[in-house]
């Protein structure tokens, strides 16, 4: 167990995601949440020290290769080498990515569209990517955004991790309160829909508990507080479409 707890502590010091710098995006015609590429550097460089010293791409390493098709289609193929600095030791894994480098829009009946940032974009997508099998901001790829819980759970940590102070003590605690958050909330929401009123009340007294134990912590208490709100008001708000949609 000593092992496996040791094998896991840095994936789960990194996999956490500030909520405030994710965004929705389309990948193969659906919608995800994904992570703003710069917040990620900043995230490994706060890991590894500064790029090309802590941690970077050997440039040397670095392929591009062009893939012509008839319809006048371009894509771009990107390998390369990235490599990360612990304790003085040097560690290296492969990248790889593709990108759509040129294309005749409107299904091959429009004008050729070229993205002369190509080149960035690849180096970038397949840089931040290759990371994610080291642990960073895994949340978003393992699915736990798409829990509502989680994400205010997230807003609340990060925007207490901001206001203060980094020790360990305070990071502790922070951690416990929203673990204990999610938990209230998913406990409050299995008396929906049939007990609106048991709903309330679980969520007002998880509400006057929150504001005990930030207080206890010294936390301000507005945005932990102003979160779980919207869940709530988010949980009725779907409960009452779904009545509407049956009475329609």
């Amino acid at each position: 167990m000593d092992n496996l707890i040791k094998n896991l502590q840095f994936w789960d010091s990194v996999q956490a995601t500030d909520p405030t710098m994710t965004k929705s995006m389309k990948v193969g015609g659906q919608q995800r949440t994904g992570v703003d590429a710069q917040y990620k550097k900043k995230m490994i460089t706060k890991k590894f020290g500064m790029y090309g010293m802590g941690w970077g791409v050997d440039a040397k390493s670095e392929q591009f290769e062009r893939q012509n098709y008839e319809d006048q289609t371009i894509i771009l193929h990107y390998r390369a080498v990235a490599f990360y600095v612990v304790d003085n030791e040097r560690y290296e894994f492969p990248l790889a990515a593709s990108i759509k480098e040129a294309y005749v829009t409107n299904q091959g009946k429009g004008y050729l569209k070229i993205d002369d940032e190509a080149i960035k974009k690849v180096r970038t997508d397949a840089l931040t990517k290759g990371f994610t099998d080291l642990g960073f901001n895994t949340d978003i790829h393992m699915g736990m955004f798409e829990d509502q819980n989680y994400i205010i759970s997230q807003h609340a940590r990060f925007e207490l991790e901001k206001e203060e102070f980094s020790s360990e003590s305070v990071k502790k605690a922070i951690e416990d309160i929203s673990v204990w958050v999610n938990k209230e909330i998913t406990s409050a929401k299995t008396l929906l829909p049939k007990n609106v009123n048991g709903f309330n009340s679980a969520m007002k007294r998880t509400r006057d508990k929150l504001i005990q134990r930030c207080q206890a912590n010294n936390f301000s208490t507005n945005k932990y507080t102003k979160h779980l709100d919207e869940i709530a008001e988010q949980a009725l708000s779907e409960i009452q479409q779904e009545v509407n949609k049956n009475e329609d």
